[in-house]
């Protein structure tokens, strides 16, 4: 890609400027953080959340304006404190130092090419972005034009703590609960310290897991399982996003997932 190409020998410069390098490791007391270093909000630093961090042109925490950028494009989740991008399905593709990716772990330094926007990956100290959206933001930017960070703090003050995962479940024998979480994150198996999933012998210990994001956006991704995850009657791999009147199938469970406030 001669994005990345043009771009790739700017890193030590960048680096020297920012302190992030590529040697350092993430840890609890690094936060990721991606600067826009091509694009309608270049120079633009947007915190990563702990848990995920959707980007898209509608349907997501961080909007991004760019036509090629998918409604709902690609994520960034941290997990045990290490970071990975997964494409969400966008039209366009997600791409990471110029290779076109579903997933990948990050690491410092990377470019990451969403539509015609371009981030770099970096690690900052918790401790110097704890109480602040952003170090720095591009002195160009109109005041009449929302920034990503803008939007993200926008949404996150509107919606945060606010809705939670309600999941009616049918089990194999016809009984049916309504299973409420408060939590974002959650995993479906026969570990589950809710429902009664550990008797279906169909299902896997960690199954699949349900995303909710603080928009209200529900999502699932097939965890390995042996038989399967199964979206209307399909079974998926990836990402993806789940409406109400979709039904999700795991093992013998036939699953109704929604977003309530």
């Amino acid at each position: 890609r001669m994005i990345y190409n043009d771009l790739i020998s700017q890193e030590n410069d960048w680096g020297k400027e920012t302190g992030m390098t590529n040697k350092a490791k993430p840890d609890k007391d690094k936060r990721g953080v991606l600067v826009c270093i091509s694009g309608k909000s270049q120079n633009e630093l947007v915190k990563l959340r702990r848990d995920n961090t959707i980007f898209g042109r509608e349907k997501a925490d961080i909007i991004v304006s760019d036509l090629e950028v998918s409604a709902t494009h690609c994520q960034i989740q941290c997990i045990e404190d290490t970071y990975h991008i997964f494409d969400m399905n966008s039209s366009n593709g997600t791409f990471v130092n110029g290779q076109r990716i579903v997933k990948a772990r990050l690491k410092e330094g990377d470019v990451l090419e969403i539509g015609k926007t371009v981030f770099r990956f970096g690690l900052e100290d918790e401790k110097n972005v704890r109480h602040i959206p952003t170090l720095y933001s591009s002195t160009k930017r109109s005041d009449k034009t929302t920034s990503l960070v803008d939007t993200l703090i926008e949404r996150e003050l509107k919606l945060a703590n606010k809705v939670f995962l309600e999941i009616v479940v049918t089990y194999g024998n016809n009984h049916r609960e309504t299973i409420e979480l408060h939590q974002k994150v959650a995993y479906i198996g026969r570990a589950s310290s809710f429902g009664s999933f550990d008797q279906d012998t169909e299902i896997s210990r960690k199954h699949l897991m349900i995303k909710l994001n603080d928009t209200g956006e529900v999502f699932i991704e097939d965890q390995g399982s042996t038989n399967g995850a199964f979206l209307n009657g399909q079974k998926i791999t990836g990402m993806h996003r789940v409406q109400p009147t979709d039904e999700v199938r795991v093992g013998r469970c036939v699953l109704k997932i929604t977003a309530k406030t």
